[in-house]
């Protein structure tokens, strides 16, 4: 059943990109679905999981909004799902302020990474500004954790877990 919710959260997460990408191109950048999933699934069901959920996530992105090499998303996403995973099953992250932290962490690497890993590819990457970077994960962190506390409540334990 787990599968089941991974697939509609990352369906849900290409609705809202696109629609975020038609809508307010600009501000589709600061906010990024695909990652809220990666980390959510990561914390909640380990290392594992979050790779694969990374992985899936990051080939979705690489083919409805990549550029030129695909699979540099996915990498990416496969990697943080890997880092967010072990750090969620080492220490304990199912506060607020943990989670805050995992994803303010987590959208900068994402961002750092993106960009080595394009650099050592020799691939263009739309990168950000110091600031736009902290604009991306301070978006990302109020509106992951808010999302994260409906989930927490909606969805029975057996099923998070």
């Amino acid at each position: 059943m787990k599968v089941v919710w991974t697939a509609v959260a990352l369906a849900s997460a290409l609705v809202v990109q696109s629609a975020l990408g038609r809508v307010a191109p600009a501000q589709a950048r600061l906010f990024d679905p695909f990652l809220l999933v990666l980390v959510y699934c990561a914390l909640t069901r380990g290392e594992t999981f979050g790779m694969l959920a990374g992985g899936v996530a990051g080939w979705i992105q690489d083919i409805q909004f990549g550029g030129m090499v695909l699979g540099l998303s996915g990498l990416t996403k496969v990697l943080l799902g890997f880092a967010v995973g072990l750090a969620g099953s080492r220490f304990l992250l199912t506060s607020t302020g943990a989670r805050t932290l995992v994803l303010l962490a987590t959208t900068v690497a994402d961002g750092l990474l993106l960009e080595s890993l394009a650099a050592v590819f020799d691939v263009r990457a739309l990168g950000l500004s110091p600031g736009g970077l902290l604009a991306r994960a301070s978006v990302n962190a109020v509106l992951g954790v808010s999302v994260y506390a409906v989930l927490d409540r909606r969805l029975p334990r057996e099923e998070r877990a």
